[in-house]
Parts: C-alpha cells; sequence; structure tokens
C-alpha cells in the first residue's frame, strides 16, 4: 500500500517536480519513498510497508531491467500467481509487486485481468517503450490523471496537482454534480483538466509518439466460474464459501489488522467470519458514535457484542466541537469532493485506528451488491407505478412539504420528501436521483453562468450510460440498479471516501464483500435469490451469515452510516457553515437562495441541513484546494 505519482513525457528538468509531487503522498506512505528519474519517464511511491517489510520497496525492476513499476494497493493471489510464475522468473522478495512484475514478463497486459486486489498500477516497459497504467475493476483506489502541454501526470491524490498549483481551477461539471448527488461521477473531478482512470481500465501510453489507448481489460462478471449449482440452495452455499474464503484471504499481512465495526449486518458479517475461524484473538475494532444526538449512533449492540465475544473495541466519539477541530484537514484530505458529512467521521475514527493498525477491514459493498437501501424498493414501486405517474407528481410534493421537519435519523417524513423529490415517470433517473442534494430546478436557480444545468438528463449523463452497460449485461429490475449503484455510487463516493480517510491516517481499509471472485459470482446469481425476494432488506447476507452472525444483531433495523448534521448546524456549527457559505463567489451562486434556506432552516422550514452542509463543505474545500472559479 502506498501513494503514486510520475510524469510522462517528463524533461531533465522534471526531476525536482517528481520529489514534490511525491512529498504531497507521504501521508500514503511514510515509510519510505522511492524515486525513478529516466526521461521521458518519471516514477515515484511512497511505501506504508504490509507485505514482505524488507523487501518490498519500490520502484521495483525486473530481472533483466528493461520493466520497472510503482504499485498502490494488495494483491489477495499474490501467493497463487507466484506458484505460476516462479517456474518461469525467479523471485527476489516475498511481495505482492513483485508478483505483478514478474507476471508482466510471463503473460504482458494479461497478468492486469489476473490480480484478484486492489490496485493502481503504473509500469515503464522500456523494450515496448511505452507505460502501462492500470486501475482495479473494483474502483477501490483511485487514479487521477492530468495532461500538462506535452506531459500527462498521473497521482493517487487530485491534491497532488493542486497543492503545486499545476490544476486549481473548478470544473463546472464535476461542481454541478457535487451539488446534485453529494459527489463527483467519473471519469470527471471536481478540478478542471484532471480526470480519473475508470475502474478495470488499462492506458497505454507511447513514450515516443505521446498518443494514448485506453482499453477495459477486465469488468466484475467477465469471468465465469463453473462452481454455482443450478438450484438455489447450492448457489447460496457457494456463496457463503466464497465470501468466507475471501474475508480470509484479507488478512494476509505482516502486520497487526483492525475492523472498522458498526451494527450493521455487512461489517458485523466480516467480524463473525473472523471468530468463526479464531481470528479474533488480536483484533481491534473501532466504533465511531455522536454524543450529540444518539438516534445516530450504533454503539451499543457494538459494545455488547464485544463484551460477549471478548475483543476490544474502541468507541470514538465525534461532535461539533470535534467536527471543528478536523475540518481544515479533512477539507484537505477529500481532495474531489469525496466529502459527505460522514467523510468526518471515518478521518477521526481511521485517525484514531491507524495509531494501532496499519491494515483496517471493512464492510463496504453489501448495500450495493446485496440491495440493503431503501432506495431499491422505491425503485422498484417507480417502476409498478408508472401508470400512476402524473398522480403522483402531482399529489405527493406538495403532500411531503407538509410534514414536519426532524432532526433525527431517516424519520418517515424525510423518506417520503426524498421519494418526491426524486420521482421521475423514468425509472432510470428516479434511481440516480434518489440520493440528490439539490434538485436540478434547485440548481437551475443556484447556478450562474458556466455552471448552469440544462437537464436532469445532461447532469446524470455519466450515471445513465451505466444503465445503458447493465443491460447489456442482461440485467434488469433490481439486478439492473444494482449493477448502476456498484459503477457510480459506490466506487465514486463511498470507496474513494474510505481510501482517503483511511491514508489519511497511514491505514489500508480492505473490503473483503467486494473481491472479486465473490463478485464475480454474485452478479451471476438470479434475482430472486440474490435479492431474498425483498430489496432493501440484504436478504441473502443475512441467510448465509445466520449460523456465525447473532440473532439479536441480524434483527436490527437498517440504520445507514449517517451523522447528526442538521443538530450540529443548529449549535455549534450554525456561524461556521453560514460564512463558509457566504464565502462562495457571487460569480457562480445566486446567494439570495442560499440565505433563503438559512432563513427557512433557522424557522425550523424545510430540512435543508444537507444543502447547507453540502454548500458549506464547497467552500471548505475550495480554500483547501486553493480552487480559482
Amino acid at each position: 500500500m502506498c501513494g503514486i505519482c510520475g510524469i510522462l513525457g517528463a524533461g531533465p528538468e522534471d526531476g525536482a517536480l517528481l520529489a514534490r509531487m511525491a512529498e504531497t503522498l507521504k501521508h500514503r506512505g511514510p515509510d519510505h519513498t522511492g524515486l525513478l528519474d529516466e526521461p521521458p519517464v518519471a516514477l515515484a511511491m511512497t511505501r506504508l510497508s504490509i507485505i514482505d517489510l524488507s523487501g518490498g520497496n519500490q520502484p521495483m525492476h525486473s530481472a533483466d531491467g528493461q520493466v520497472s513499476l510503482v504499485f498502490n494497493g494488495e494483491i489477495y493471489n499474490f501467493r497463487e500467481l507466484r506458484a505460476e510464475i516462479e517456474p518461469h522468473f525467479p523471485f527476489r522478495t516475498r511481495s505482492d509487486t513483485e508478483v505483478i512484475l514478474n507476471g508482466y514478463c510471463l503473460w504482458g497486459e494479461d497478468v492486469f485481468r489476473r490480480l484478484n486486489g486492489i490496485f493502481a498500477v503504473a509500469l515503464w516497459d522500456r523494450r515496448a517503450g511505452r507505460v502501462l497504467l492500470a486501475r482495479d475493476p473494483m474502483g477501490v483506489k483511485p487514479y487521477y490523471l492530468l495532461e500538462d502541454g506535452d506531459r500527462l501526470l498521473f497521482s493517487s491524490e487530485v491534491k497532488t496537482f493542486t497543492r503545486l498549483g499545476l490544476a486549481n481551477r473548478a470544473d463546472p461539471a464535476g461542481i454541478a454534480q457535487f451539488l446534485a448527488a453529494d459527489y463527483v461521477f467519473h471519469p470527471d473531478t471536481a478540478i478542471a483538466g484532471v480526470r480519473q482512470l475508470p475502474p478495470g481500465t488499462l492506458l497505454r501510453v507511447d513514450q515516443a509518439t505521446r498518443r494514448s489507448e485506453a482499453v477495459r481489460f477486465r469488468t466484475p462478471g467477465d469471468v465465469r466460474h463453473d462452481d454455482l449449482p443450478a438450484d438455489a440452495a447450492g448457489q447460496k452455499a457457494v456463496i457463503k464459501r466464497v465470501l468466507d474464503e475471501a474475508v480470509v484471504r484479507q488478512t494476509v499481512a505482516d502486520v497487526p489488522y483492525g475492523l472498522l465495526l458498526s451494527a450493521g449486518v455487512d461489517s458485523m458479517t466480516v467480524l463473525a467470519l473472523l471468530h468463526h475461524h479464531g481470528l479474533t484473538d488480536n483484533l481491534r475494532t473501532y466504533t465511531v458514535y455522536y454524543p450529540d444526538n444518539a438516534s445516530f449512533s450504533e454503539h451499543t449492540p457494538v459494545a455488547r457484542l464485544a463484551e460477549r465475544w471478548g475483543f476490544r473495541n474502541e468507541l470514538v466519539p465525534l461532535d461539533a466541537r470535534g467536527l471543528r477541530d478536523h475540518w481544515a484537514q479533512v477539507c484537505l484530505t477529500f481532495d474531489n469532493l469525496d466529502l459527505l458529512p460522514t467523510a468526518v467521521a471515518l478521518q477521526v475514527v481511521c485517525g484514531v485506528a491507524g495509531r494501532e493498525r496499519r491494515v483496517l477491514l471493512a464492510g463496504n459493498g453489501g448495500d450495493e451488491l446485496l440491495f440493503g437501501y431503501p432506495t431499491y424498493r422505491a425503485s422498484q414501486w417507480v417502476r409498478r407505478t408508472r401508470a400512476l405517474a402524473p398522480l403522483i407528481e402531482a399529489l405527493l410534493p406538495p403532500l411531503a412539504r407538509r410534514l414536519p421537519v426532524s432532526d433525527d435519523y431517516l424519520t418517515t417524513g424525510e423518506k417520503i420528501l426524498r421519494f418526491a423529490q426524486g420521482y421521475h415517470r423514468n425509472p432510470d433517473l428516479a434511481h440516480v436521483q434518489w440520493r440528490h442534494v439539490f434538485t436540478v430546478d434547485e440548481l437551475s436557480t443556484l447556478l450562474r453562468a458556466d455552471y448552469r444545468v440544462d437537464s436532469a438528463e445532461t447532469l446524470y449523463a455519466r450515471q445513465l450510460a451505466h444503465f445503458d452497460e447493465g443491460r447489456a449485461r442482461g440485467f434488469e429490475g433490481t439486478l439492473l440498479d444494482g449493477w448502476v449503484d456498484m459503477r457510480t455510487w459506490m466506487v465514486d463516493s463511498g470507496l474513494m471516501m474510505w481510501d482517503k480517510a483511511g491514508m489519511a491516517g497511514s491505514t489500508e481499509i480492505r473490503v473483503p464483500i467486494l473481491d472479486l471472485e465473490f463478485v464475480d459470482r454474485l452478479l451471476a446469481l438470479p434475482e430472486a435469490v440474490r435479492t431474498g425476494g425483498r430489496p432493501g432488506s440484504k436478504a441473502l447476507l443475512k441467510e448465509i451469515v445466520a449460523e456465525e452472525v447473532p440473532a439479536d444483531i441480524l434483527a436490527l433495523p437498517k440504520h445507514g452510516f449517517q451523522a447528526p448534521i442538521a443538530t450540529w448546524l443548529r449549535g455549534e456549527l450554525h456561524d461556521m457553515f453560514r460564512d463558509l457559505a457566504a464565502s462562495l463567489p457571487a460569480t457562480v451562486f445566486d446567494h439570495g437562495l442560499i440565505d433563503r434556506l438559512w432563513r427557512e432552516f433557522d424557522a425550523g422550514q424545510g430540512g435543508h441541513a444537507l444543502k447547507l452542509w453540502t454548500l458549506g463543505a464547497l467552500a471548505g474545500w475550495s480554500e483547501a484546494q486553493h480552487v480559482t472559479w
């Protein structure tokens, strides 16, 4: 695990720039910095030592000196791959890095398709005169690119470019996406000129001609396994076995590991499988909670289970004052506006965990792959009631606006309001709008000049393209919704937020539920098995782990990872966030609308907390990243 960066088309004078770029990633890898300055190629890495602590430094070079590589991530099947490669190429280390390097020497580009792991790789093949940039198929590791004249720069983080003044102008499309959905849709970013390498993509860059070509080397579900029986009971047995293997496989490390734990079934499943295999003796778990509003916290059942099973759980409190104390660093960390309200909680809990653990397991992906969000039920309802669309569009919004406002966790009124505002007779548009912050109509008033939004179809074009891809793969209904969430929301919001929170504390976050072998099999299941007939319930996951996870934990109602922002904005953070929103440039933002949102919020009307958070987060990010508008 590390941070990587580089310059393709580098000149003799770019060595100093490479060193400065690497310095911006020092938090991702405090143990070692390695540089390769060999114009026209310059590569760098900062290493967090986890596997082969003494022998895994990078850049790493092939035995003949013709291939060099820097790599961020972990390869979970590196031992199996090494057994295939070793008869052909000798190994000098025990690292997974050398498996990629020697695997390329044996298989060429096909090595990337064979990797089961999380990775961002840059490989310099001198014989072919080309550099290969590759990102893992699930999109767990970030990869940012910047074209700068004749050079192509890349990095694990956007702030490599913003802190060095290489790119600082706000991107209108990315800003509108964040205001609409609280995240930016790949391959866009919030900074003009910076783009993301999509998951499962290989970018070939010829160093003589400067030509580049992007190819998809693997998409989740591409690999078909022959161990799924025809009957539902047999399919569930295989799914359980493969998930069990994935959790154990992802504990491989030469340092102790911990677990980010909530009362949700996803992280509890990881914990239960670790416990089943006797892997909790030296385990440390970490749970964040909110003293300001208990309805958002899940620490009570976690503490109860820790006492029952005898592992050490550390409760990490976060209140408004704690958020204020961490605010400047948070705005620097989440450099592509990966700034959901829970980002602060993640950074705080990872900072605490990082004092003891360099590897943290987490339960990411269960809601998207196994349909835990209530949005799946909402989308199912839209499809079933399309004939009633005119009536729903006429009656539901006025009704929703009359409901009382509450600052507690996901009240019935908030669900109805979100349904009313996100509803669209096109089920695809409805599904991508459920998580909206500002509606398209609101954005047409809020934003000015080049930032203005034309239509929902334009705003959400990146997401809607994934519906087309999913249909081409045979998905419909709830399976299609899950495919789109896996390729959009999960990658661009959840995974990027968790990666950056972990690496800010020099800690690697692993996600066993997103293990490629497990995902490939899940995507091959029929809808009735994968949803358990109840979208929004994670019925399949609860069934296959019923023997390992205590019944009282499985019986807990769904409680998403959220933060009490309304409570905070009515108290300690009120003036701070009002000042932040006021600092947004009037050339881009309509401050009449912003002032009205604050007045209604202060009067207990409208439920605008998330909108006000998003405006404040945008202003804080803009200051931290030295953004120009």
